[in-house]
């Protein structure tokens, strides 16, 4: 605790628990498991706002408000750019979080988080903002803009994070090992401006970013290639672990930022071309870009 934050009932009546069942045979379940638990937050009253790993390929959604009654689940969207999703539900209203401006959050910004540690077990810490940019994941993932906090999560992801007037300004997704940025925030920016696409059931854009399939690792001003996602698109055409990646479609890349940024140039159904070094070899390898929607469906 480290912030003295008074919370809102408004903002902790705003929590659902999740728990999801996720089919053997769906492609994120070696990595992430058949039954996820997490949090969400209430930005509707038939709507909740999660971390999308949460329920990505779920067959099947628990929803349980705070006053302990179950939820069912209508329709899951999922954005797998921001990294969140959009459940629709029926049954009793939820009492949605008043959307708050993740945009003009600063560093030093006062904020707390609200969880779960379990069904029934919530729990809430407090922080600081402690930088706010860019984030780059392993998982072709980028955040132009992430929320870094001194909050340190105590329970399960998923879960809002207020500012500290009670206005939601953004998601849990991660949690960080680094001093002083405990836990990541997806700011509730990227969601107000996907909000009517995703209440509607529309994933994504319209245009789907061309997808390699890739798990990319960059160090020392190099991408070296830690895995590749069974099935996808880079293993199909032959990139194997401990492939070094030069450039792609003639664009030298040095960080996994370089990276995805040339591969989102191209979409889904187009090739890229990846020269590799491998093996002391240099060697060029075409991909077909992959829609991870249709992958991940």
């Amino acid at each position: 605790m480290d912030s003295p934050v008074s919370i809102p009932r408004s903002a902790a009546s705003s929590l659902v628990f999740l728990r999801s069942q996720i089919p053997t045979a769906h492609p994120s379940a070696v990595v992430l498991g058949e039954e996820r638990m997490g949090a969400g937050v209430a930005v509707g009253t038939a709507h909740v706002l999660t971390a999308h790993y949460l329920v990505l390929g779920a067959s099947e959604v628990e929803v349980i408000g705070v006053d302990g009654r179950p939820r069912d689940v209508a329709r899951i969207t999922l954005d797998h750019e921001s990294g969140l999703a959009l459940l629709t539900l029926a049954g009793p209203p939820l009492r949605p979080a008043r959307l708050g401006a993740s945009e003009a959050v600063v560093p030093g910004t006062p904020v707390f988080l609200l969880t779960y540690g379990g069904e029934g077990e919530r729990k809430g810490a407090v922080g600081h903002v402690s930088s706010t940019g860019p984030f780059e994941a392993f998982w072709e993932y980028l955040l132009e803009r992430a929320l870094m906090t001194t909050a340190l999560n105590p329970g399960l992801a998923g879960g809002p994070l207020f500012d500290g007037t009670g206005a939601l300004v953004g998601v849990v997704s991660l949690g960080l090992a680094a001093v002083g940025r405990f836990s990541l925030a997806i700011p509730i920016a990227l969601y107000a401006a996907r909000r009517e696409r995703m209440e509607q059931g529309l994933p994504g854009d319209d245009a789907r970013r061309a997808w390699a399939g890739i798990y990319p690792q960059g160090a020392s001003g190099s991408v070296v290639l830690s895995g590749v996602v069974p099935g996808g698109p880079a293993e199909q055409a032959g990139l194997a672990p401990g492939d070094l990646i030069l450039s792609v479609d003639g664009t030298h890349v040095s960080s996994l930022t370089e990276l995805y940024r040339a591969v989102w140039r191209r979409s889904a159904g187009e090739t890229l071309s990846f020269r590799i070094l491998r093996d002391d070899a240099l060697r060029v390898v075409e991909v077909t870009a992959g829609d991870r929607y249709a992958f991940y469906r």
